[in-house]
């Protein structure tokens, strides 16, 4: 079989979720697809458990490829692995801690053949056990708008919801930052997004982004988390301004920057603030602020005037409100 779709899973301690994840992807009701599971190092029986899915499936079998790293590389490096063996036309990333629609593929790949898109992206849904919640994908009005979108931190940036064609990432020689495992969606969807001629979207949300997974590669921030971010950043700038046409680009990485500083602020351990403060300094040239939100703009003046107690104050108050609201909604 030649296979129009390359499915891509990398596997990291998810034996709570690896069932419900390749049972959607073999049911899926497109034929010609190649799944490539990627063990990356995995303690636990996820593997054990992916290979009694396979079984029940023996028309897939064929087309099921389990690759086993030596060591644990991280999320970039799995991703890596998985594009390396890929042959399909398209690649798709799934997260095995999520799952699919089972028309996904067939509804992504006739919107790419139909439109002869590069990159064809969908809403996913977040899901906290029976409570759901839609994120929706923003494209832009044209390919340029998009990447701005996703440079300037106001669009999905992960790779799980997109479909790409594999000669992005072969004949660019783009892959993914290995050993960066927090914001490594960040510095390749963009890059990829650059060499496309056409991006599309299909109006239906058919990827389940599952909220509950506590063992997951970007649940808990640590230094290196704040390290990859600056890294990410840093690849972004170095791969934009060497392109002719980076003045398209250069406000959009740098509003990009400034949202994550404020990000990082607000999700890291306070002791690294000090440190954070010092983060792109760049950011300071901007003097419109009405790019942020309410939030984003209380953050970023009690940044810029290092009050950190009345930001830590504020931060504990606009997470118990968070927590309030969430655990009404129940989705904790």
């Amino acid at each position: 079989m030649n296979p129009k779709v390359s499915i891509l899973v990398p596997i990291y301690k998810v034996e709570n979720f690896i069932e419900c994840c390749a049972t959607s992807l073999f049911e899926q009701n497109f034929e010609h697809i190649e799944y490539i599971f990627v063990n990356d190092k995995s303690p636990d029986r996820s593997i054990e458990l992916l290979k009694g899915v396979i079984e029940k499936y023996p028309h897939r079998k064929a087309n099921v490829k389990i690759i086993d790293h030596q060591e644990n590389k991280g999320l970039a490096g799995a991703r890596n692995t998985g594009v390396e063996n890929a042959t399909g036309e398209y690649i798709l990333h799934v997260d095995s801690d999520d799952y699919l629609d089972l028309n996904a593929i067939d509804l992504l790949y006739t919107k790419a053949v139909e439109t002869n898109s590069d990159i064809v992206t969908c809403n996913y849904v977040l899901e906290w056990g029976e409570v759901q919640k839609e994120a929706v994908q923003d494209i832009g009005k044209n390919k340029v708008h998009f990447i701005n979108l996703m440079l300037s931190a106001q669009a999905i940036v992960g790779v799980v919801n997109k479909l790409f064609r594999r000669k992005l990432y072969i004949d660019n020689k783009i892959t993914a930052l290995e050993g960066v495992n927090y914001g490594e969606d960040y510095v390749t969807s963009p890059r990829l997004a650059y060499y496309a001629n056409s991006v599309s979207k299909i109006d239906i949300p058919v990827y389940h982004y599952i909220q509950t997974n506590t063992n997951s590669y970007t649940k808990k921030l640590t230094k290196e988390h704040i390290n990859n971010i600056l890294l990410v950043f840093k690849e972004l700038t170095d791969f934009f301004g060497n392109k002719k046409d980076y003045d398209l680009y250069k406000n959009a990485i740098l509003e990009g920057k400034l949202r994550k500083k404020i990000e990082l602020f607000f999700i890291s351990d306070s002791k690294y603030w000090e440190e954070l403060s010092l983060a792109f300094p760049e950011v300071n040239q901007i003097t419109d602020l009405s790019i942020l939100s309410l939030k984003e703009k209380i953050t970023y003046r009690l940044i810029e005037n290092k009050n950190f107690l009345l930001l830590k104050l504020y931060r504990r108050t606009y997470n118990f409100t968070v927590y309030v609201y969430q655990k009404l909604k129940g989705r904790l």
